[in-house]
């Protein structure tokens, strides 16, 4: 159809020139009319043959599209694009473990020494049970967990044929001063403060120490308990249990106490293996300054 709409025109053109052409020239015309209509159709030649070329082209194209693009299958220039990688996961990294408090009185982890006192200094823990053991005298008390594990330590000294007596627990800060005055009058105060903490200052007052003997009453409170087989045993398994011997021999510039291996201290499991591996000295495992004295 769109041939036909170019052939016709250029029909009728040949026929307007032959036309001209037989007539003879009026003198009364400007003689450049007959090459205005000869412009005319010079230009529409150009036109049809543009015409034709874009109808061949469009069915170059329609005909190229039908043979690379066969019913229902990919276009090669899509197929042939490269497909996006799957991007990596990355784990986040784990959350570090918080850092222990040795501040809080309430804490497993907290540190009373000469050098740092309870805060406030008549704390009182709120969870004081008295643990299933045996014991010198009614009423001695533990921290809930202290006491569990405590009863742990007896049980498992016990079942190796180690009897084991708990001699003393939680001290308020009322009751450690009377025995640090006693002390005093018995030592003078310097000498005192190498087997008794001041008030504010005792282990004791934390619920998280206890001292243990001997059922014998052998070495009661003394040096030479560590020589007995439930000394022994108390220094070779206490930390399994999570407790740890706090004033051990020969750390007496760190700790500011002359040894004390019945006097245990609770920590947890984890840390009093920590401690062991340490060297034993609570203060030198957890990387603190030592106490020897309650300074200036």
């Amino acid at each position: 159809m769109s041939v036909l709409r170019g052939v016709v025109p250029a029909l009728a053109l040949a026929a307007v020139l032959l036309t001209s052409c037989s007539q003879p020239e009026d003198p009364d015309q400007p003689t450049a009319a007959a090459p205005a209509v000869s412009t005319t159709a010079t230009a529409a030649a150009p036109a049809t043959t543009a015409a034709t070329a874009t109808t061949a082209t469009a069915s170059a194209v329609t005909s190229t599209a039908t043979a690379t693009t066969p019913s229902g299958s990919v276009p090669a220039s899509v197929a042939s694009e490269p497909a996006h990688p799957t991007p990596t996961r990355i784990p986040a990294p784990p959350t570090p473990s918080p850092a222990p408090d040795h501040g809080s009185p309430a804490s497993l982890q907290v540190l009373v020494n000469k050098r740092n006192p309870l805060h406030p200094t008549a704390w009182a823990p709120a969870d004081l049970t008295a643990p299933d053991v045996r014991a010198t005298r009614a009423g001695l008390t533990l921290r809930a967990e202290a006491a569990a594990a405590a009863e742990d330590l007896f049980a498992a000294a016990a079942a190796e044929g180690v009897d084991l007596t708990l001699v003393s627990a939680y001290r308020s800060y009322s009751y450690q001063q009377g025995t640090y005055a006693g002390w005093v009058q018995q030592h003078g105060r310097a000498g005192a403060d190498r087997i008794s903490a001041r008030p504010g200052h005792s282990e004791h007052q934390t619920g998280l120490a206890m001292d243990v003997g001997a059922v014998s009453g052998a070495c009661t409170l003394q040096a030479c308990f560590g020589n007995t087989p439930e000394g022994a045993w108390v220094a070779l398994h206490a930390a399994e249990h999570g407790w740890i011997v706090r004033y051990p021999a020969g750390a007496e510039d760190i700790t500011g106490y002359s040894p004390e291996p019945w006097h245990l201290r609770y920590v947890g499991t984890e840390a009093a293996a920590d401690v062991v591996r340490s060297g034993g000295v609570l203060e030198t495992a957890w990387g603190l300054a030592p106490a020897p004295d309650y300074g200036p």
